[in-house]
C-alpha cells in the first residue's frame, strides 16, 4: 500500500468494513503448523478446547501485558435486522448470569491498567483486552461470561440503542461509511455485504427487538464458532490449563456460521459492472476509485498486483499523475476478502486538474495495466517482492501483545484452516497462469468507476459532474449512477503504452550486512551517553548501544535548533508547504528505501528534525542518509505555477480547512488558542497558504538553517564511531548549504509558555460548527494542574502532581464512560484522561454526541454532576479498607505502566530521543515518577482532588461547540463566565507555567 496516503486509504478501507462436552483437549496433529521467525522467541500452541473452541496459545516470556481476543464467526451477515450484531456486542456486557452488574469486566480491566475494544465486521464479532499478566485469567472469565451467558436486561436495551445510534450519527458525514453504502447499494440485491452495519434508532426501536437479540445470540454466539488467541508471560502446559478452565464452560451449541450466497458483483454478471457513479464528498478530497471484481482461488493472492499498483518510486502510476498535477496520492486494497469474488479496488486523491479529468486518471491506470500485462507476470520481481518480505520476517520485532493475538486471529479468520505463518511471507505459490488470468481481468469491460467530489451538488449541475438526483438512504449522500458510454470505453481498451509509466527496477537498497556488533566497554546499556560534546566538535553526539534486542537495526538522525524564531500563521504555512514539497520528492527518490524497511523522516516542530532507522548495514544506512539530505536540500521550487497550486497549496489548504474537522478537533482548537501563548489559528494559516510564493519557501528554509545548532543520536546495533560518522554526514551536509553550526544550547528556547487560567470560575466558550451540516456536537471540560515534576503543597516529592493525575485517570476512566455515555446517554463518545501541554498537565472530561436535548451545555452540566459524585465516592474511599485496598491496587498498576520496557528498539529509541531534545534532559523521570506513586496516600490523593477540581482554585475552562442537533442556550450556569472573545481574554493572561 501507498506509504504516503496509507492512513487516507486505510480510513476507505476500514468502511467496508447445549452443555460442555467432557472430552479432554485435543492438539493440532502437525508440529510445523505454526511458522514463526527464528529471531521471535515466543513459544506457540494451536489447540482445540473440549466445547471445540479454536484457541492459539502464545507464550511471551517477555511480555509484561497480556492480551486476549476472543472472535466469533458471525457478524451482520448473519442479522434479519440492520444493526442487531452490533447492538449485540454492546449488549453483552450490561450483565451477565455470573456478574449481572453491568460494565463490571470494564471497571475491572480499566483499574489494572488495562485496556479493552470490541468490534463488529460482516462476517465476526471480535472482543479483545490488554492487562496484567497477574490480572488477565479474572478479565478473562470476566468476558467469557459475558459473552457466553448474558442477561440482556430489558432495561438497558434503551440506553444501548441510543449508544449504537450515536456511534451512527458521529459517523454519518464520514465519507468513506457513505462510498461503501452507495457501491453495495448498487450491487447484487441478493448479496448481504451491502446492509446497513451500523444500526440507529429507527432500525432498533422495534417490538420484537429483545427476542430478535436473544435468537441471534443463540444462533451464533456459539463455542464451535469461537476462535480465540491468547498471548501472556507464562508456560504454554499453563497456559493450555487455564484456556480450557476459563474458556472450556462456553457453551457449544453447535451452530453453523453465516454464509453469504449471492456475490455482491458477479464477474459474469454484466448489469452490475460497467456504471460510472458521481457522489458527493462531504469532509473528504476529491477522489476516483476504480473497482474490479476479481475470482480469487484459494491458492492465489493478489500481493503482486497490488505492489504493482500501490508502487511509488519511477515509473509508477503515483509518479506518473503526481508530477503532471492530477494526484496527490494513489493505491489499491481489496475489502470483503471472505467472499468468493474480491472486489479490488484503484483509489486516487485528486487535485483541481484531476477532478476535471477524472478520464485521464482512468486512461493512465489501463496503460499501466497494459504495461504489466504485455510480458505477463515478471517472476523475478516477484522473487525481489518475497526477498524483501523474508527479510522482514527474518528480522521481525517484536509485537505488543494485543497486536500478536489480533494478527494471529485474522490469519485464522473463519475457516477450519489452522495454519498460521506468523508475519511469513506468503505460503501461497504464484500460479503465473492464474496471475495472468487476473491482470488480463483488469480491463475497461470489468469495473464500475467511482468519482467524487464536495463541488458536485443535488441541486444543479457544476463544472465537474451532473446533478445528483439520488440519495442514499442512511448516510444522505447525494450520488447518481450512470453507464459509462461506449466511446469511453472503447478509447480505453485501445490506449497504447507510455515509456514513463513502467514496472518497478531493481531495488538498489536491500541491505545484505547483518553482523551484529560486540558490546563496547564503557556503554552500560540503559541510558544513552553524550560521545561528543559541543566544545569538542560544535555538534553534541548521543548514542546507545544495545544490549537486548540485538537485532541488526539502529536508529540515526539530528535536530536543527534555530535561532529563535516566533510562531506565526504564515511561518506555520510555510513550513507545512516545505514539508508537502519534499514529501512528493521523497516518495520518488526514497520509494526503494521505504520498501527495504529503510525509513527516512524529516519532521518539523520545535526543530527540525531529520532521521532514518531501519537495518544496520552501514553502507546501506550511509546512503540512505545522503540520499535523504541530497532530497531535502535540493528542493525544486520553481515548479509550473498551476502545478504548484494543484500539489502544495491545495492540499495544504485542505490540511487546515475547518469545513473538516469534527465538534471534537474544534473544541480542542479552542482550549489551545486560550493557554498556547503562541497559539496558531488554522483558519489563519489556510488563509496565508494561499499567499506564499515558491522563492520565499526557499528563502525561509535557507535563513532556517543558515544558524542552527545540532543535537544527534544513534541507538541500536552501531559503534561510536557509526554515531559520529553518521552525525558528522548531516553537519558537513548542512554546512555545504552554509549553515554557521552554533555552539550553543538552543534547547530551551524553543519551550512555549503556558497560559495560567484564572483560578474560580469556570469559563466557558461557545462557538457554532463551521459545517453547518455536521450533526455532533462537543463538550470539553479542562481543568489546569500544573507542571508534572514540580512538588505540591507541603509536598516535597517531584512528579506528585504527575502521580496524581495519571492515578485520577485510571480510577475514573471507566466511570466517566458509564455515567456520561451508559447512563446519561449523551453521547457515541465520552473521555476523562490526562494531557500534557509542554509539561503541563491538564485534565480532560469530554463528551460528542447528537441527542437531542442534550447538547453541549447539558454535557457540561453532567461532567460537573461527574465531578462532585467522584469527590464523595473519594472521600468514602478514604473510610474503607476495601477502598484503601482499590487505591493500592491502581498504584500498582501505575507503578507497572511505568516499568513496563519498550517492546522493539525503535519504541526505545524514540524515547530516549524525546529525552536528549528537551529542555531539562532527564533520564531518570521514571525513578522519580515511581517514588511519587509510591508516596500517594489516599488523603492526600482527596486533599488534590478538592484543590484542582471542586475547590476555589480551580483553573478550569470549558469548550462548547454546537453542531447542527442543538441549539446554542443564551443563559449560563451558575458559577461560568462565557468568553465572547478569545483574544482579549487571552491579553488579561499575565501569568504562565
Amino acid at each position: 500500500m501507498s506509504y504516503s496516503q496509507f492512513t487516507t486509504l486505510v480510513l476507505f478501507a476500514i468502511c467496508l468494513l447445549s452443555p460442555c462436552c467432557a472430552s479432554p483437549v485435543s492438539r493440532g496433529e502437525d508440529p510445523d503448523e505454526i511458522v514463526k521467525s527464528e529471531s521471535d522467541e515466543n513459544e506457540y500452541r494451536a489447540v482445540t478446547l473440549s466445547n471445540k473452541i479454536r484457541c492459539v496459545l502464545v507464550s511471551d516470556r517477555t511480555t509484561e501485558m497480556a492480551a486476549v481476543e476472543i472472535r466469533i464467526a458471525a457478524g451482520y451477515l448473519g442479522e434479519d435486522t440492520p444493526g442487531l450484531a452490533h447492538f449485540v456486542e454492546h449488549m453483552v456486557f450490561e450483565g451477565s448470569v455470573e456478574h449481572p452488574v453491568g460494565n463490571y469486566y470494564q471497571t475491572f480491566v480499566k483499574e489494572s491498567g488495562g485496556s479493552y475494544n470490541g468490534a463488529t465486521w460482516e462476517s465476526a464479532t471480535t472482543f479483545m483486552f490488554s492487562i496484567s499478566n497477574e490480572s488477565w485469567v479474572k478479565a478473562a472469565r470476566l468476558l467469557a461470561s459475558f459473552i457466553g451467558n448474558p442477561l440482556f436486561p430489558r432495561e438497558k436495551f434503551p440506553s444501548a440503542i441510543q449508544a449504537v445510534d450515536s456511534e451512527y450519527k458521529i459517523n454519518i458525514r464520514n465519507d468513506y461509511r457513505s462510498i461503501y453504502a452507495i457501491a453495495m447499494k448498487l450491487s447484487n440485491p441478493k448479496n448481504r455485504y451491502g446492509e446497513f452495519s451500523v444500526g440507529s434508532k429507527e432500525t432498533l426501536n422495534i417490538t420484537d427487538i429483545y427476542e430478535q437479540t436473544l435468537q441471534f445470540h443463540d444462533r451464533f454466539y456459539s463455542a464451535n464458532l469461537v476462535s480465540i488467541a491468547v498471548v501472556a508471560n507464562d508456560t504454554l502446559d499453563r497456559l493450555e490449563t487455564l484456556a480450557e478452565e476459563v474458556f472450556g464452560k462456553m457453551p457449544n451449541r453447535n451452530r453453523k456460521r453465516p454464509r453469504n450466497t449471492a456475490l455482491p458483483f458477479p464477474t459474469q454478471d454484466k448489469r452490475y459492472l460497467g456504471k460510472k457513479i458521481y457522489y458527493e464528498m462531504k469532509t473528504s478530497q476529491d477522489q476516483i476509485a476504480l473497482m474490479f471484481p476479481i475470482n480469487l482461488p484459494g491458492h492465489v493472492n493478489v500481493d503482486y498486483i497490488t505492489y504493482l499498483l500501490d508502487h511509488e518510486g519511477r515509473g509508477s502510476i503515483y509518479q506518473y499523475l503526481l508530477t503532471r498535477g492530477y494526484a496527490t496520492g494513489f493505491g489499491s486494497f481489496i475489502i470483503l476478502e471472505d467472499s468468493q469474488t474480491v472486489p479490488l479496488v484503484v483509489y486516487c486523491s485528486l487535485t483541481e486538474k484531476g477532478i476535471a479529468d477524472p478520464h485521464f486518471i482512468v486512461e493512465t491506470v489501463f496503460k499501466y495495466l497494459k504495461a504489466a500485462c504485455s510480458d505477463g507476470v515478471d517472476v523475478e520481481l516477484w522473487r525481489s517482492i518475497n526477498l524483501l518480505s523474508e527479510l522482514h520476517f527474518r528480522f521481525q520485532e517484536k509485537a505488543e501483545a494485543h497486536e500478536l493475538a489480533t494478527s494471529i486471529l485474522d490469519q485464522m479468520g473463519t475457516t477450519n484452516d489452522s495454519s498460521l505463518y506468523l508475519g511469513a511471507p506468503s505460503q501461497q505459490v504464484l500460479d503465473v497462469e492464474v496471475e495472468n488470468e487476473i491482470l488480463s481481468f483488469l480491463n475497461p469491460d470489468n469495473f464500475n468507476l467511482y468519482i467524487g467530489s464536495d463541488t458536485f451538488s443535488s441541486s444543479h449541475p457544476t463544472d465537474y459532474g451532473p446533478q445528483l438526483t439520488k440519495s442514499e438512504y442512511f448516510y444522505s449522500t447525494p450520488y447518481l449512477d450512470t453507464n459509462i458510454t461506449e466511446e469511453l470505453l472503447e478509447m480505453w481498451r485501445n490506449v497504447e503504452t507510455d515509456p514513463d509509466l513502467h514496472l518497478p527496477r531493481p531495488n538498489t537498497f536491500v541491505p545484505t550486512n547483518f553482523e551484529l556488533f560486540e558490546v563496547e566497554e564503557g556503554d552500560e546499556g540503559l541510558y544513552p551517553v553524550e560521545i561528543v560534546s559541543r566544545e569538542e566538535g560544535d555538534v553534541s553526539v548521543w548514542w546507545l548501544q544495545d544490549q537486548y534486542w540485538r537485532q541488526p537495526r539502529l536508529y540515526t538522525g539530528c535536530m536543527l535548533y534555530p535561532a529563535r524564531t516566533s510562531r506565526t500563521p504564515r511561518s506555520w504555512a510555510i513550513e507545512s508547504m516545505l514539508y508537502q514539497i519534499y514529501s512528493q520528492v521523497k516518495d520518488l527518490s526514497l520509494y526503494e528505501a521505504w520498501e527495504a524497511d529503510f525509513n527516512t523522516d524529516f519532521t518539523q516542530g520545535d526543530g527540525w528534525e531529520v532521521r532514518v532507522h531501519g537495518y544496520s548495514d552501514t553502507d546501506k544506512i550511509e546512503s540512505v542518509l545522503k540520499e535523504m539530505l541530497d532530497v531535502l536540500f535540493s528542493l525544486d521550487f520553481s515548479k509550473e505555477e498551476g502545478l504548484f497550486n494543484a500539489t502544495v497549496v491545495r492540499p495544504v489548504e485542505e490540511l487546515y480547512d475547518e469545513q473538516r474537522e469534527d465538534s471534537y478537533s474544534f473544541a480542542y482548537r479552542y482550549i489551545d488558542s486560550v493557554v498556547y501563548s503562541e497559539f496558531v489559528d488554522p483558519s489563519e494559516v489556510k488563509i496565508a497558504v494561499g499567499t506564499i510564493t515558491q522563492k520565499e519557501i526557499q528563502q525561509y528554509m535557507l535563513n532556517y538553517i543558515s544558524d542552527i545548532s545540532l543535537v544527534c543520536g544513534t541507538f541500536g546495533n552501531a559503534r561510536r564511531e557509526d554515531a559520529i560518522k553518521y552525525a558528522n554526514i548531516i553537519k558537513e551536509k548542512l554546512v555545504e548549504q552554509g549553515s554557521t553550526i552554533q555552539n550553543e544550547d538552543r534547547r530551551r528556547m524553543l519551550d512555549e509558555d503556558i497560559l495560567k487560567l484564572p483560578a474560580g470560575p469556570s469559563h466557558v466558550i461557545r462557538r457554532r460548527m463551521g459545517d453547518s451540516e455536521e450533526v455532533a456536537s462537543t463538550a470539553l471540560v479542562m481543568f489546569q494542574l500544573g507542571r508534572a515534576e514540580e512538588t505540591v503543597g507541603d509536598q516535597d516529592v517531584p512528579y506528585t502532581l504527575y502521580a496524581f493525575s495519571e492515578l485520577l485517570s485510571i480510577i475514573i476512566d471507566q466511570t466517566c464512560f458509564n455515567y456520561l455515555r451508559t447512563e446519561k446517554q449523551l453521547g457515541y463518545m465520552a473521555f476523562c484522561y490526562v494531557r500534557d501541554y509542554e509539561g503541563v498537565l491538564n485534565f480532560f472530561f469530554g463528551v460528542q454526541g447528537s441527542r437531542p436535548g442534550a447538547g453541549p451545555d447539558v454535557m457540561s452540566g453532567e461532567i460537573n454532576n461527574l465531578i462532585k459524585q467522584q469527590h464523595e465516592m473519594f472521600k468514602q474511599l478514604t473510610l474503607t479498607s476495601e477502598g484503601l485496598s482499590r487505591f493500592e491496587l491502581v498504584k500498582q498498576a501505575l507503578s507497572d505502566k511505568l516499568t513496563r520496557k519498550p517492546r522493539t528498539l525503535m519504541d526505545q529509541s524514540f524515547k530516549h530521543l524525546h529525552r536528549i531534545y528537551s529542555s531539562d534532559r532527564d533520564f531518570y523521570q521514571v525513578e522519580k515518577k515511581l517514588v511519587a506513586v509510591s508516596a500517594m496516600t489516599m488523603d492526600k490523593f482527596l486533599g488534590l482532588y478538592e484543590t484542582y477540581f471542586v475547590g476555589d482554585e480551580k483553573r478550569k475552562i470549558t469548550a462548547q461547540v454546537y453542531g447542527k442537533s442543538h441549539a446554542i442556550p443564551e443563559v449560563l450556569e451558575e458559577g461560568e463566565v462565557l468568553i465572547p472573545d478569545v483574544k482579549k481574554f487571552r491579553r488579561k493572561l499575565t501569568e504562565t507555567y
